[in-house]
Order: structure tokens, then C-alpha cells, then sequence
């Protein structure tokens, strides 16, 4: 029997003066649609001949959720402005899986387990899933008193991650009211390449539950303690 998961994967050639800024911006989509109901995957490509090409891969649980998605605000401003960014036409091609359905990642039912996924992210330097544990619009504090979101913020991983940092940390407490938790960190990081960064604290972070039940933080602050 045939399921109902839509995909959709998709061509953007960009203008060459447009490309950087294109990349950015079809990046921050699929991280805003990996948090709507119906997302099981969004994943944007740069072609490694030619960098003005990208090419995005989403996967759906039912056409309704597709829809849903293309009827979004964001969406359809950037449908209607797509000539600004492309040298040709957007192509779009909307597909049906055929054969058995992959199994789903689990969820963590505890906020608490969020901090593993981060680590694992982190570890395995996957900038994807690194930021794929951030609510759209999340804010992270790099230094005390300024946060970053967005593509500031993902920009900010990609630079700490050359650096080659060791992370660890063990959720010390945490506090749940309904679709919102705080918990409180205790870490340490070694940087081999830069001693001065090395060093352990206590941080508060704090996590939503999003429409499809699943967490993901909104706060991360390794400054902040109660």
C-alpha cells in the first residue's frame, strides 16, 4: 500500500553576485521547516562544481503538511521575489516515496536529553545537527551579554568548530512547566589550539516544546547560573 510522504527536492541557480546570500537564506528555510508539523527532513547542497547551485531535499509526512509549508509567509515573499536571487527559473519537482517508510528518529520525552544530542552534534562536527537542536529565531550567547540567532549564529559554530573544541556537560537540574524547561549545565571545554578558551562553568539553558512535540532550545546560555 502506497503512503501518504510527500518529498520535494529542488535546483536554485543562483546569480554569482547572489550566491553567498542565497545559500544563507535557503539554509535558514530548512531550519525553520525542520520545526513545523510534518517535517521529517530539510537539507540544502551546494553543487561542489559550481558553487552557484543548491540544491534542497525535503521530506514530508503528508501533502497536507507540504502545503502547509509553501503556504507559509516566508515561502511565498521568497517565491515572489526568487527572480532578485536566481539566474534561471526555480525547478521543483514533487515526489511520492515508493517501497517501506524509514523509521522516524526518536524524540527525547525528557528536555534533559537534549544535552546528549547537542554533544553528539558537536562531536561529530555536523553543523546540521547542531543547529537542528535550535528553535527558528533562537538566541545563543557567546560572550556575556551579546547573543547571536540566525545566520550570525550558525556562522559562529562553523568558525568554533575549526578550532576543533572538546565539549562536555551534565545536566546539574532541571525545571519543566508545561511546553517550557530551563536547565542548568555544568561544562567544560579544552581547545587545545587556544588555551585560553579552556575552562569549565555553569550554564542555563532553556527549551520549548514545539507543535509536533518535540524540544528544542530557544536559550543557550553557558554565562548564565542561578
Amino acid at each position: 500500500m502506497q503512503n501518504e510522504i510527500q518529498s520535494a527536492v529542488g535546483f536554485a541557480h543562483a546569480k554569482p553576485e547572489k550566491a553567498e546570500e542565497l545559500g544563507a537564506l535557503l539554509v535558514s528555510f530548512a531550519e525553520r521547516s525542520r520545526n513545523e508539523p510534518g517535517c521529517i527532513g530539510s537539507w540544502i547542497n551546494q553543487d561542489a562544481q559550481d558553487p552557484a547551485l543548491f540544491v534542497f531535499y525535503e521530506i514530508w509526512a503528508t501533502r497536507e503538511d507540504l502545503d502547509r509549508h509553501l503556504a507559509q509567509a516566508y515561502m511565498q515573499e521568497f517565491l515572489a521575489g526568487r527572480e532578485a536571487y536566481l539566474a534561471k527559473e526555480l525547478e521543483v519537482r514533487q515526489l511520492t516515496l515508493t517501497g517501506s517508510v524509514p523509521g522516524a528518529v526518536s524524540e527525547p520525552a525528557d528536555p534533559a536529553e537534549m544535552n546528549q544530542r547537542y554533544l553528539d552534534a558537536y562531536a561529530a562536527r555536523d553543523i546540521d545537527a547542531i543547529m537542528g537542536v535550535y528553535a527558528p529565531g533562537a538566541a545563543a550567547v557567546w560572550e556575556p551579554g551579546k547573543a547571536v540567532s540566525g545566520a550570525e549564529h550558525r556562522a559562529a559554530v562553523v568558525e568554533f568548530l575549526k578550532l576543533e573544541p572538546r565539549l562536555s556537560a551534565k545536566v546539574a537540574e532541571r525545571y519543566i512547566v508545561g511546553d517550557t524547561a530551563a536547565l542548568v549545565i555544568d561544562w567544560s571545554i579544552e581547545v587545545p589550539s587556544m588555551p585560553e578558551m579552556t575552562g569549565t562553568g555553569r550554564g542555563l539553558d532553556v527549551l520549548k516544546k514545539n507543535a509536533r512535540g518535540e524540544w528544542r532550545y530557544v536559550i543557550t546560555n553557558p554565562f548564565g547560573s542561578l
